[in-house]
């Protein structure tokens, strides 16, 4: 009976000791909507922004399809503001799934449209844009990373800095399990299915 229960104990360790990384990692999700500008159709210039911190020249806030629809919602981001910047929030080491939207800008050239994603100084992902056309044309990117110390996840604008740039929307970071973290999940979950088995075998001795 000992033996069975220490099993068990051992099991439900090792599933939440392996957990443990993943809760630990940092996630978000937002489309930039937390604030209603009102009903009217506009941009505003932050500072931050839903944890964002913004660059020199801030985060420019759009809303109610001032110069293009939103993805989701009413309100996206643009990183050239009256000049190319960026915004950056600091992440958790970890592996992780970075998801978001974009599109380039309408009637604005493809020199002026670029992104890129950047994990402190070096580049993760660079969206290069596109011709903008009559309308907002929004594509999902997605790009898996990991990170051994705690680092900078930023955003920027890239090419012509004249105040018109892409579009950013539904941003998600999601923790990835490491694949440690797999292993010792399974293994717990098979020393648990043996606890039970050995319970069930034993429950079905009798005693004349």
């Amino acid at each position: 009976m000992r033996i069975r229960e220490t099993l068990k104990a051992v099991a439900v360790a090792a599933i939440f000791t392996a957990a443990t990384p993943a809760l630990a990692a940092t996630t978000f999700s937002t489309n930039f909507d937390s604030t209603s500008f009102g009903s009217g159709a506009g941009f505003t210039t932050l500072s931050s922004y839903e944890g964002w911190t913004g660059g020199t020249n801030g985060i420019e806030v759009q809303y109610n399809n001032v110069a293009g629809l939103a993805f989701s919602g009413a309100n996206f981001v643009e990183l050239d503001t009256n000049a190319n910047s960026s915004m950056s929030r600091l992440i958790d080491a970890g592996s992780y799934v970075l998801k978001y939207w974009y599109s380039d800008r309408p009637n604005v050239p493809a020199s002026s449209n670029g992104v890129s994603v950047m994990l402190g100084a070096n580049a993760l992902l660079t969206t290069p844009g596109g011709a903008g056309r009559e309308g907002t044309r929004w594509s999902e990117k997605t790009v898996s990373f990991s990170v051994a110390a705690p680092t900078t996840l930023t955003f920027a604008a890239l090419g012509t800095s004249d105040s018109l740039g892409g579009y950013i929307d539904s941003v998600s970071l999601s923790a990835v399990p490491e694949p440690m973290t797999w292993t010792m999940m399974i293994v717990g979950f098979g020393m648990m299915g043996a606890a039970l088995r050995n319970r069930r075998t034993s429950a079905k001795v009798t005693y004349a």
